[in-house]
């Protein structure tokens, strides 16, 4: 038993190792990419980070094994995750409207 067991997991790593992988490819191919958001970075960087998170809930969930805690510690990282969004939102936000805020002063 305990060697099927085994057999599980090395499957089930292998199956992220692919993931991981293939998230490399895409995040190389958007680099070469052009995302015209109103003549700013935005939409690269958009693209980079969402990326990024895919890569990082897979190696934070299978690899650090958080895919099996409690409800606590998923409110906890929601609760982070939010307020990441909604201070990445303002920062872009406020990013685009540069050129106004310059142009009024």
């Amino acid at each position: 038993m305990l060697r099927n067991d085994m057999t599980h997991h090395i499957s089930n790593y292998r199956k992220i190792f692919v993931y991981l992988l293939i998230g490399t490819v895409l995040t190389v191919t958007a680099s070469y990419l052009e995302f015209n958001v109103q003549n700013s970075i935005a939409g690269a960087v958009f693209v980079g980070l969402t990326i990024a998170t895919v890569k990082g809930y897979l190696v934070a969930a299978n690899f650090m094994h958080l895919n099996s805690e409690n409800y606590s510690l998923d409110f906890i990282v929601n609760c982070i995750l939010s307020r990441l969004i909604i201070i990445y939102t303002l920062v872009m936000g406020f990013k685009s409207h540069e050129s106004l805020l310059n142009q009024c002063l």
